[in-house]
């Protein structure tokens, strides 16, 4: 028999709980939520009336679901840390404190839709308008730190014994949503979100990924022990 046959196994790519829950959440809470309810509409005063007339009932849904999806990122984010901190520590560096802007930048974007609900009887038209503009940027600035942060973590993803192609989608995609970030902050009319969701998918990739890895593994090892005991 041999005893030095051996399956290897894609560090970080088998079944991870934490890793599928988490990605898939960071992904489908946003892309849900947004396609369920993404704010007013219209031009300033349409905008001011449905704000004066309260949040829609399927508001809170999609609101819901963001918020799920934030304190998934979160556990993402840290996820991603704590495995490149072992192969690639400054790409963990990077994503950790891009990741950390970004969650900053969600925080704060909730501000100025909340400031406009809540006064909404003692504002006009522009300025309500305006706290949503801001929050609108919120938007574009938020994807820039998340494409920095998705970003270095494909770049440490390539020094990882992983699928090149779940290291080099986010490597390249996320670079492409820096470039088409800086354009927004610059000409917010001009801003481009299509890599930003990319790299939504890129997450709900990983956890798929994640989630076949454990089968792929046992499979492969039922047949290096078939090999072995027929050796």
């Amino acid at each position: 028999m041999r005893r030095d046959a051996r399956i290897r196994q894609p560090r970080g790519m088998k079944r991870d709980p934490i890793l599928i829950t988490s990605a898939l959440l960071s992904a489908l809470g946003p892309l849900i939520g947004n396609g369920i309810w993404a704010g007013p509409t219209g031009d300033d005063e349409q905008v001011l009336a449905a704000v004066r007339d309260g949040l829609p009932a399927r508001a809170y849904v999609a609101f819901g679901l963001e918020l799920v999806g934030f304190a998934a990122m979160v556990v993402l984010f840290a996820w991603l840390v704590a495995f490149l901190i072992r192969v690639a520590p400054v790409a963990a560096a990077a994503t950790g404190l891009a990741g950390a802007a970004t969650l900053a930048v969600k925080v704060g974007s909730a501000a100025p839709a909340m400031t406009a609900y809540s006064l909404a009887d003692r504002l006009d038209a522009t300025t309500v308008k305006m706290l949503f503009d801001l929050n609108d940027g919120a938007f574009v600035i938020d994807g820039f730190f998340t494409s920095i942060a998705v970003c270095a973590a494909g770049v440490g993803l390539l020094r990882a014994d992983i699928p090149r192609w779940l290291a080099w989608w986010p490597a390249v995609v996320g670079a492409l949503g820096v470039i088409a970030a800086a354009i927004g902050i610059i000409t917010p009319a001009a801003y481009v979100p299509v890599p930003f969701l990319l790299l939504l998918v890129w997450m709900i990739a990983l956890a798929i990924r994640s989630a076949m890895g454990g089968k792929e593994a046992e499979s492969a090892t039922a047949r290096l022990s078939a090999s072995t005991m027929a050796a």
